[in-house]
């Protein structure tokens, strides 16, 4: 018999190498047109999107009339979060644009709108788990929001990794 905890540990070990793989926002683009980095950050996310839904799928045992609820609901709220994903990569493109010279005035907006596109996010979360609660049992619903807790933080990493932190302006 297979063990879904081990399968499940495979399978975000492989999420994790191909998130780690997928390029960094650079702050030193260089040669690089924005227009070919938004192509090639879209396809990541567009392959990250395709990934999860695999990783989910393997992980979690529904029947077919739970699974006829859960995927569009899933969508739904992929697309949402996506949404928040547009704009939060949005506030990371205005921060490589005024690095390393950020000024108090872009610090204090950048800061804003990112705790802004936090809260939204949370938000998000908390009107999806009632949502995902009526469609699933709790204990499906618990392995459920662990998965996508585990490949949000793997994408969290990989974001960070590619952010230098700011430096405070010379006086």
């Amino acid at each position: 018999m297979i063990n879904p905890t081990s399968t499940l540990r495979g399978t975000l070990a492989a999420l994790a190498v191909a998130v780690l793989a997928l390029p960094s926002t650079t702050f030193a683009q260089g040669t690089v047109s924005d227009e070919e980095v938004a192509a090639v950050i879209e396809a990541a996310r567009a392959e990250l999107r395709a990934s999860r839904e695999q990783l989910l799928a393997a992980n979690l045992t529904l029947t077919p009339e739970a699974a006829d609820r859960f995927w569009p609901l899933y969508r739904e709220y992929n697309a949402e979060k996506a949404r928040l994903g547009d704009e939060r990569l949005k506030i990371i493109k205005d921060y490589a644009t005024a690095y390393p010279d950020v000024d108090d005035a872009t610090a204090a907006s950048l800061v804003d709108r990112s705790v802004g596109n936090s809260k939204a996010m949370q938000k998000l979360k908390d009107r999806y788990v009632g949502k995902f609660r009526k469609v699933l049992p709790p204990v499906q619903l618990m392995r459920f929001l662990q998965i996508e807790s585990r490949v949000d933080n793997l994408v969290e990493l990989q974001i960070q990794r590619g952010i230098p932190v700011v430096e405070p302006a010379a006086k």
